[in-house]
């Protein structure tokens, strides 16, 4: 999928969890930032395709360790362990990140090293991930409204 459509998603999410957490700031840029890290292994990702990212992608293939749950337990694990209150913001981001992709053609294999795959019926970037972009838009601010504003009347 698209960096705006895991955007997206995680917004939602963020809005229903915000109101759960101590730190609110630290936890919508975690969950930002793991929508974004697991596309990193990808020269053609929105920030995959920055040369710092390029050692990345020679050592592993894009929808592989990266794309797994075993990478984000593992990140998450070490977060907790070092800087605790960004662990479960990481953690929701990269999750809804590997959630969304296995819908898609391509997949992810979520439980990395075994090789069973997780895969989806549509095609990143098409007409059917458009369409649930833009539906993903339409929800955020149906619910943004109704958890927020009508919270303040």
């Amino acid at each position: 999928m698209l960096l705006k459509t895991h955007l997206a998603f995680a917004f939602l999410l963020v809005i229903f969890f915000l109101e759960h957490v101590n730190n609110k700031i630290i936890f919508v840029l975690m969950v930002i930032l793991g929508s974004i890290i697991p596309d990193l292994d990808s020269g053609f990702s929105s920030w995959g395709r920055h040369l710092i990212f390029r050692p990345l992608q020679f050592f592993v293939k894009h929808r592989g360790i990266v794309h797994s749950f075993t990478a984000a337990f593992a990140i998450s694990l070490f977060l907790a362990f070092t800087w605790p209150i960004t662990s479960l913001g990481f953690f929701v981001g990269y999750s809804v990140h590997l959630i969304m992709d296995s819908f898609t053609y391509e997949g992810v294999q979520p439980f990395w090293p075994l090789r069973t795959k997780s895969k989806g019926f549509f095609k990143t970037g098409g007409r059917i991930e458009e369409s649930i972009f833009f539906s993903l838009v339409m929800i955020d601010i149906v619910v943004f409204f109704l958890v927020f504003i009508l919270n303040q009347v």
